[in-house]
Parts: structure tokens; C-alpha cells; sequence
């Protein structure tokens, strides 16, 4: 109700106010005087701060309302035109009309170029148009995400290079997951729905402070004009292993379907779309151990069947030109069904087999992820100030059936029937999320001001129930079972003020948050409460010396918290000797990134970068020599350091070639306060380049040749070797734009798996990733309707909270 109360007194208060201000109407057209639509329209105050911008409509025409009186300054610039300047005094209302001249120069240069640059790059943000990539075509946007340069997906983290982890957010909302989940999450999206992805490497205050590297804002498509529009793809992958036959199969790949319809009928917008993949993927990985009398290996290949089907729905209703809310589901079905089949040779110093243990097990979960969302867009005035409303709901439900069974040989491989282990489980997780968020931004003379508060509330429930299988059938284990309950809540606020001066712009922002948690172990019976208050804030400092030359200056606070799953500590059993489980006492890790950044001509963009993070957490596996138990363990004892500098370069050779490079060069040292892990030190370098070259002058056909390079570097406690990724594609676009076709290569050299080596209570470790991703795909893609597409702005409030699911 107050909330409601508060949103009617504003408005009320708007309308008491407009009546005694002034506007400014009018139309574009060119010089045949034929309406100029789409044309953008920018009205600034000369005395002051005040900036507003808005386009004009399909008749050409545009109106700001609510102006006081004084000197204003209009800008107007459309494609294929010259720009539009004009200084008028306003002393009551104002009608103008704006006639924009034919840019020949800029007609020929659009016939030529076409495409939108690939890469667009300022001191705050790079942005990239997946529209213009090759290799992105067919794909999906965990695909698309993973094609940004500097951008690295290894081991179901989305990391950047020289800087850390970072978050996804999809329109301005940050998806609650992470891990595994997050990765099949954005695999339900398909490129095609994407319009362009931003990384914001310093976000402001009104962004979430989750994430060390900042964020990556995946904008979809959106249609504006009236009608129906909409797209439909097919996609297909045959993955190439290298290996006749793996886990007993011997082709893997997947088939995916997407189709999106929108429907535009005055003031109301209808949106939908569906996805579904169905295929067979292959999952793996190497661990090593050596222990001072034996080297043990494990060798974990797992081929799964994955099925997964989501939708959306969506209505949008545009109360008056002020007011606009909107509803939207989405839900699905996500099956990751399959099995493991493990192998963990025991060699002595020799290099003799010992024994040798097998492991196979068999998996079955499913999740239904539901989410609700309802959101108010009220425009106070024509002047920029705005409130927006959110409030979310989000179900993820999760449950499992699975089995495994351990069985060991001596080394001359006769079977030991007493070693023989065997358990069959059942879990579930349960996380429900509420979340409400208000945002006002609020323009004034002296700055442009804005401020909010979100509030979250999470309820978690988890379990395990493990048995042991014997002859007798099945008989419950209570020392490896465990339920968990978990809830947490937080408040945030936050303000930002920014302000230009001439060249200067200053931009200062401070997010508070105060978060209570409960996390209560049935099975043992225990309790943990924690309680903390913490500030972030954000300062943005830019220098505009002249066109071509612009400076800023970043540095602010952000936090990486825990996922859910962490948190709980029930025991997950990996085999007869290795387990891993959760910490209810895991905290989150605090990271101060500070940077200095100049870009020149768009072309050139410098980075001097420097972050530190403290109460750093990682998976610590921990391996004693005495029994050679193994477990895996999340544990806070990192305090780590790293600066550096970044080059990026993009510029097109020709007409029909646009690249992009990027260099990092970088310096990390990863103090413990663990004293069986050590500290590390080292530098670390990446490369790479994109290319898109077209192929004829409409360019209706191009080819892409990418390609990146990480030199080995420290991450967290250890180091990784070298590792490197060639991507190849083409793709043909029909002359009417409806039709295109992409066939595309991912690691052509099946290179870009990571290789990682630590050593904890003086116990080498190595681990590989197989991560074979090398396939072919073919898409195919068609587009119908009418009108064109534009970046949606629609948002929900618990884009926080769903980075957390795991």
C-alpha cells in the first residue's frame, strides 16, 4: 500500500505541476518534405543539467512537455542524414519543424559497409551486435556469450580474462544461477533472440554488485512496430571427439528448434517464445594425485541425454504515454539424464599398476525452473525523471534418482568381491524467491540524481537420502543422508549522482546492504545465523578532451557470494574414497577493482587495471597421505592481487573487413592463510582476434576466422597451463533479409580445455578438463512479419538472487 500511495502522490503531483510549464512540438521531415520516423531528438538546457532524448514517431512528429522557461538546445540525426542543430528560447509552448539533409557521403558509405560493427567500444562499456557475428549464428547464448574476446567459459564458470568471474544478467536482470545450471540455463536461449551483449566491467550503484569482474547484460530483441513479427531457427551439431568410440558411443550432437512471435496492437504488445534441444553430449575430466608412494588417477567420462524445453509469455500494456506495465511467465523443463563411468588406476613409484577401482553411476535429475514477473514504468514527466516497479517470483524445483557402484581389481586385474560398495540416493532442492525493487531517476538543475531500494527473500530446502544396496535390498544410511534448510534476506539501497561539466562527467554511487541468513541442518541437528552490513561504493570519473580522445577513471567494491548448494553441508559421493560437501559457515569474497582507461577514435581502447579480492573461496580438494581419502570442500583463505594492462583494437582494413584484437598482459599473486597450501605467484598473458570478412559487396555472405590464446597464468591457487581456441564459419543471407544459413567449426583444434596444476599438504595435483566442444554446426534461420527489431528494456528485480542456484 505504501508503495502504491507513493506512486499516486507523484503522480498527482506531476499533474498539478505540468500545467504551469511548457512544451516543445514538432515534426522531421526531409527536404522533399516526406517524414523523417525513427529519427532521434535531444533537448538540452542550456542553464543547467538537464539532457532528455526521444525518437521520433511513425508520422515524424515528437513532443517534450513540462519545460520551464530559458534556453534550449535541439539536436536532431537520423541514417543517411546530415545532423540537425538549433538553440531556441522557450517562453511558452513552441511548435518547430526540423528538415534534415540527404549525407550522399554517409548513403555511399552505408551501401558499402552495411553491417553494424561487430564491436563498439567506450570508456564505460564494450558492446557487442551479435546480429554482425558469423560464429554466433545457430547458436545459443551461452554460445554467443562464449564468442566475446577476453570472455572464457571453462569448467561451468563465465570468467574474464586478467579479472575474475562474472555475472549474467538477460535485459538488466541478473539470472539467478550458477554452475551447471547456469550453463544449461542460457543454452534455452537461441542467438537469434539477441540483439546485442554488453560487458560492463565497473557497473554503477543501480546495478547489482554481484560478480568481481563485473557484468554481462545479454539485450533480446524486441519489436516495436505495429503487427505481428517473429523468427524461426533450426540447428544442428555433430560433435567430433577425435576418438573412434567414447563411453560406447560414438557420435554425439544435438538438434535444436526455436521459434519467437510478437504481436503489436495499439497499446497492447504480446511476446512469446519457445526452445527446445535434444541431444547426446560427452563430459569428462582427469585428476591426478602423487602421493609420495603411489600415483593415483581418476578418469571420470560421462555421455548424457539432455532434454530440455522452455517458454515465455509476455504482455505489456501502455496505460498512457506515461505509464506502461507488464506481466510475464516462463517455465520449462530441463531432463540431464545419463551416466559416469570412472576409472581411478593406483600406480607405485615404479610406475606398476597396483589396483585399480571402477566406479559407475547413473543420474536422472530434472528441474522445472518457474519464474513471475510484474513491473510499472511511470514517466513523472517528459524532463527524464521516471519510477519503475518490480516484483518477482521464482520457483526452481530439482529432484534426482540415482545409483553408483564401486568395485576393485589387484593389479594383475583379479576382482575383489569384499570391496564391492553400493548405494542408491534420492535428493531434491527446492529454492523459492521473492524479490521487490522501486527506482526512481530524478534529473535536477544541478545533476541527474537516482535512487532505490530492492528487497529479496530466500527460502531453500535440500536434501539427500542415501542407502546402501545389499542382498537383502535397500538399507537407509544415515550417516551420508542430510536435509537442509536455508533463508536468506537482504535489503539493499543505493543513490547515484552524476553530473557533466563540460568536458568532465562525474558519477558517484554508494549501494548498502544488510543481509540476514539461517542455515539449519536437520540431520545434525544445527544452526547457523549470520548477520553483516556492507558498503559499495562507486565512483566514475570521464574526461572528453576532444572527439577522438576520451579518458576515465573507475574504481568501486563488489561481492561474489556462495551459491546455495555450497552452503548446505551434505556429503556428495564421488566414489568409494572421495566425497565432496558444502560449508554452512562459506562467506562471500569482496573484491576493490580499480581502472584507467583512453580511447582513441573508437579504435583503440587502453586498460590499466588493478583488483584485489579478500575472503576469497574456492573447491579445495584435500588429500590425506595416511588414508588416501580425498574430499572437496569450499573453504574462505584467499587473499589475491592481480594488475595489468589491455589493449583492444578494432577497425576495418577494407570495406568488407572488420577485426578485432585484443592483448592482456597481467601479474596475479594468490596469498593462503591455509598453511598446508602455499602461496603463488607468476605472470599470465591472453590473445585474440576476430575477423569478419564479407565476400561480395551486399554483403550477403561473409566468413569468420577467430581465435584466441591464454598463456598460462594463476588461478587461484594454482596454475593453468596454455590453452587456445580456433573458431570458422560462413554464412548466407537471402537478398530480402528473411532466409540465412551459417555452417560453423568450434575448436577446430579441439585446444581450448584447460589444464590446471596445485599442490595442497605437499601432495601435487593436476586436473584436466576434457571439455569437448569441437563440433560442426548448421543452421538455418527465417525471419516473417513486418517492422524491425529494437533492444528490449524490460527488467525484473530478482536478477540477483537466480546467479545463486546451483
Amino acid at each position: 500500500m505504501l508503495v502504491i500511495r507513493f506512486v499516486f502522490a507523484i503522480l498527482l503531483l506531476s499533474t498539478g505541476t505540468a500545467s504551469a510549464q511548457s512544451k516543445i512540438s514538432g515534426r522531421v521531415e526531409n527536404t522533399s518534405q516526406n517524414v523523417v520516423p525513427s529519427a532521434t531528438v535531444i533537448l538540452k538546457r542550456l542553464e543547467g543539467e538537464l539532457k532528455v532524448a526521444m525518437q521520433s514517431d511513425s508520422n515524424g512528429t515528437f513532443q517534450f512537455a513540462h519545460l520551464g522557461k530559458g534556453q534550449y538546445t535541439v539536436t536532431v540525426t537520423g541514417v543517411g542524414y546530415e545532423p540537425y542543430y538549433a538553440q531556441y528560447a522557450i517562453h511558452g509552448d513552441t511548435t518547430i519543424v526540423v528538415r534534415l539533409k540527404a549525407d550522399e557521403r554517409r548513403l555511399a558509405e552505408a551501401n558499402v559497409t552495411g553491417s553494424k560493427a561487430l564491436v563498439e567500444r567506450s570508456t564505460e562499456k564494450v558492446v557487442y551486435n551479435i546480429g554482425s557475428s558469423i560464429t554466433a549464428t545457430g547458436g545459443d547464448a551461452l554460445h554467443a556469450v562464449s564468442q566475446l574476446s577476453g570472455v572464457r567459459v571453462i569448467n561451468n564458470e563465465i570468467t574474464v580474462v586478467g579479472k575474475g568471474i562474472t555475472r549474467i544478467m538477460i535485459n538488466n536482470r541478473l539470472v539467478q544461477l550458477q554452475g551447471e545450471e547456469l550453463i544449461n540455463y542460457l543454452k534455452t536461449y537461441a542467438a537469434n533472440q539477441i540483439s546485442k551483449i554488453e560487458y560492463i566491467a565497473q557497473p554503477s550503484a543501480q546495478y547489482e554488485v554481484d560478480g568481481n569482474a563485473g557484468l554481462i547484460n545479454i539485450i533480446t530483441k524486441q519489436h516495436k512496430t505495429e503487427g505481428y513479427s517473429g523468427n524461426i531457427q533450426l540447428a544442428s551439431k555433430y560433435y567430433v571427439p577425435g576418438e573412434s568410440t567414447i563411453s560406447g558411443m560414438k557420435t554425439f550432437g544435438d538438434v535444436s528448434v526455436s521459434a519467437n512471435l510478437a504481436y503489436n496492437w495499439k497499446k497492447w504488445s504480446f511476446y512469446g517464445s519457445i526452445n527446445h534441444t535434444r541431444g547426446r553430449v560427452l563430459e569428462g575430466f582427469q585428476f591426478d594425485i602423487y602421493y609420495p608412494r603411489q600415483h593415483w588417477q581418476q578418469l571420470d567420462t560421462g555421455a548424457y541425454n539432455h532434454n530440455a524445453t522452455t517458454a515465455l509469455l509476455g504482455i505489456d500494456y501502455k496505460v498512457n504515454s506515461s505509464v506502461t506495465v507488464g506481466v510475464s511467465y516462463s517455465g520449462g523443463r530441463d531432463r540431464y539424464d545419463g551416466g559416469d563411468n570412472v576409472r581411478n588406476p593406483i600406480y607405485n613409484k615404479s610406475g606398476a599398476l597396483d589396483s585399480l577401482l571402477t566406479t559407475k553411476a547413473h543420474y536422472h535429475p530434472v528441474a522445472l525452473p518457474a519464474s513471475l514477473n510484474t513491473y510499472a514504468d511511470v514517466k513523472l514527466d517528459t524532463m527524464g525523471r521516471q519510477l519503475l516497479l518490480n516484483a518477482d517470483f521464482l520457483n526452481y524445483y530439482r529432484n534426482d534418482v540415482s545409483d553408483f557402484e564401486s568395485n576393485a581389481f589387484d593389479g594383475n586385474g583379479n576382482y575383489k568381491p569384499a570391496s564391492k560398495v553400493a548405494y542408491f540416493d534420492q535428493n531434491k532442492q527446492n529454492i523459492k524467491i521473492y524479490t521487490f525493487r522501486a527506482n526512481v531517476d530524478w534529473p535536477t538543475p544541478f545533476a541527474t540524481l537516482s535512487f532505490g531500494s530492492k528487497l529479496s527473500f530466500i527460502k531453500e530446502y535440500s536434501n539427500a537420502f542415501y542407502y546402501n544396496k545389499t542382498d537383502n535390498g535397500l538399507v537407509y544410511n544415515t550417516d551420508l543422508s542430510n536435509e537442509f534448510d536455508y533463508r536468506e534476506n537482504t535489503q539493499a539501497f543505493y543513490g547515484l549522482m552524476s553530473k557533466n561539466m563540460d568536458k568532465w562527467k562525474v558519477q558517484l554511487g554508494l549501494r548498502a546492504e544488510l543481509t540476514q541468513t539461517k542455515g539449519y541442518s536437520y540431520t545434525l541437528d544445527r544452526q547457523t545465523d549470520k548477520n553483516y552490513v556492507k558498503l559499495f561504493p562507486k565512483v566514475l570519473v570521464t574526461y572528453t578532451a576532444n572527439p577522438e580522445n576520451s579518458f576515465s577513471f573507475t574504481v568501486g567494491r563488489r561481492i561474489n557470494r556462495p551459491s546455495f548448494w555450497n552452503l548446505n553441508p551434505f556429503k556428495s559421493l564421488y566414489t568409494a574414497y572421495s566425497y565432496g560437501e558444502g560449508n554452512p559457515y562459506l562467506q562471500p569474497e569482496y573484491t576493490f577493482n580499480g581502472e584507467l582507461t583512453h580511447v582513441y577514435k573508437s579504435i583503440f581502447r587502453t586498460s590499466l587495471f588493478a583488483n584485489r579480492t579478500e575472503n576469497g573461496f574456492m573447491n579445495v580438494t584435500v588429500v590425506r597421505p595416511d588414508t588416501n581419502l580425498v574430499y572437496t570442500k569450499p573453504i574462505n583463505f584467499l587473499t589475491s592481487t592481480r594488475f595489468g594492462i589491455t589493449e583492444a583494437i578494432s577497425f576495418r582494413p577494407t570495406a568488407y573487413w572488420e577485426t578485432n584484437l585484443l592483448m592482456s598482459l597481467y601479474h596475479t599473486t594468490a596469498n593462503s592463510s591455509l598453511a598446508y597450501i602455499k602461496n603463488v605467484s607468476a605472470l599470465g598473458a591472453y590473445v585474440s582476434n576476430t575477423n569478419t570478412i564479407y565476400l561480395n559487396r551486399s554483403k550477403t555472405v561473409g566468413a569468420a576466422i577467430n581465435f584466441w590464446y591464454q598463456f598460462p597464468e594463476i588461478d587461484h591457487i594454482g596454475k593453468t597451463m596454455r590453452y587456445y581456441k580456433l573458431d570458422l564459419g560462413i554464412k548466407a543471407t537471402t537478398a530480402n533479409k528473411k532466409w540465412d544459413m551459417a555452417l560453423n567449426l568450434n575448436d577446430a583444434f579441439r585446444s581450448s580445455a584447460m589444464a590446471y596444476a596445485y599442490t595442497v599438504n605437499d601432495i601435487k595435483q593436476t586436473f584436466t578438463n576434457f571439455q569437448i566442444i569441437r563440433y560442426w554446426q548448421l543452421s538455418i534461420g527465417y525471419r516473417f512479419g513486418k517492422g524491425k527489431e529494437n533492444s528490449s528494456s524490460r527488467t525484473s528485480g530478482n536478477e540477483e538472487e537466480r546467479g545463486r542456484v546451483h
